[in-house]
């Protein structure tokens, strides 16, 4: 009897957790039947695992005299009560399915040391199943792509990064003074947590995904800056920041194919059009006369020229101040237009 209360306790908190966060609108990933399948079958994969001995069924910490596992672990949870809901279609989607398998790795991290056997085995088990999400999250969006707005998929995103029960430490900012981490601001020099990241994003402070997921990324750093990457806030901050990088490739991919709204326009900044303008002429242009256009805004506005590999480097038309995009156009105006006549 005990297990299953302990199941329908976490089953029951996980719902109301769910539905506080339901809201009306787009589905990423729904949970269909060939989704539901592959869900099925890598929990069958998992089970076999020598890591997944310890977490096939429910801790029974009574019988093992674990008399703080209850203070400690809010959210009890298991492989096979995970494979029984899968089985009983209790995930409207992938993400829903992935959190509350995550339950079972964060409560190992939790309650065991990060050099003890069931915290490593917890990990390992977390790389591979990560590993196999990211397969099924780019085939569901190749069947399935959401035709959305990329900063709205920002948005999106982050509600699935903040749902994520290993988020649960990064949500709001770091309280170092009520904690007494007297240290923390000499080793952190620019503090941030997915909530502030959010509330950012709701005032349309950031100009770019980009400029999105650098504070995101931040968190992630941060967190293993200050603890260690050995230490369990290092260990989850990793899982995360992978986490997140790959659902960020996976929409940026999505934006590539479809471009979306395009940045507002700022004043005392170019245009929209200005840019799409400078971006027309651009393809025109010969790869040295490219080279020659680099080299000026280099010199100009080095904040608008990135590094994106050894040898190549891009301009972020985003970034170029108004006095060199106007240099900068007229001279790939008369570049483009000799090309053009000749």
């Amino acid at each position: 009897g005990e297990e299953v209360a302990a199941g329908n306790i976490a089953e029951a908190s996980m719902a109301e957790h769910r539905d506080k966060r339901a809201k009306p609108g787009p589905v990423l990933h729904p949970m269909d039947e060939p989704l539901l399948r592959k869900c099925d079958a890598l929990m069958k994969i998992l089970a076999k695992k020598n890591q997944a001995v310890h977490f096939l069924r429910p801790v029974d910490w009574k019988k093992m005299g674990l008399h703080d596992y209850p203070k400690l672990i809010k959210h009890p949870m298991d492989l096979g009560t995970v494979s029984e809901r899968l089985s009983k279609n209790a995930y409207a989607r992938l993400e829903d399915f992935a959190n509350e398998t995550r339950l079972v790795w964060k409560n190992a991290f939790i309650f065991n040391a990060p050099d003890s056997l069931y915290f490593k085995a917890a990990k390992q088990l977390s790389d591979m199943f990560e590993k196999s999400l990211e397969k099924f999250e780019v085939e569901a969006e190749s069947v399935n792509p959401l035709q959305l707005d990329t900063m709205e998929r920002c948005r999106l995103l982050l509600a699935d990064m903040a749902a994520n029960p290993l988020a649960e430490w990064f949500l709001e900012p770091v309280d170092h003074v009520g904690l007494g981490l007297t240290d923390y601001m000499q080793v952190i020099s620019q503090p941030m947590d997915l909530s502030t990241a959010g509330k950012k994003l709701e005032r349309n402070e950031y100009m770019s995904p980009e400029d999105f997921s650098h504070d995101v990324r931040l968190v992630f750093q941060n967190a293993i800056a200050y603890n260690s990457a050995a230490s369990m806030f290092g260990v989850v901050a990793g899982i995360l920041a992978t986490v997140f990088d790959r659902r960020f490739a996976l929409l940026t991919q999505a934006a590539a194919s479809d471009p979306g709204r395009p940045i507002p326009d700022r004043p005392g900044w170019p245009t929209f059009a200005q840019k799409k303008k400078f971006y027309d002429l651009c393809t025109k242009l010969t790869l040295s006369d490219l080279n020659q256009m680099v080299a000026a805004v280099q010199k100009s506005c080095p904040a608008a020229v990135r590094s994106c590999g050894q040898k190549e480097v891009e301009v972020d038309v985003d970034e170029l101040d108004m006095k060199t995009f106007n240099q900068v156009i007229l001279w790939v105006g008369t570049k483009a237009k000799v090309k053009t006549e000749a």
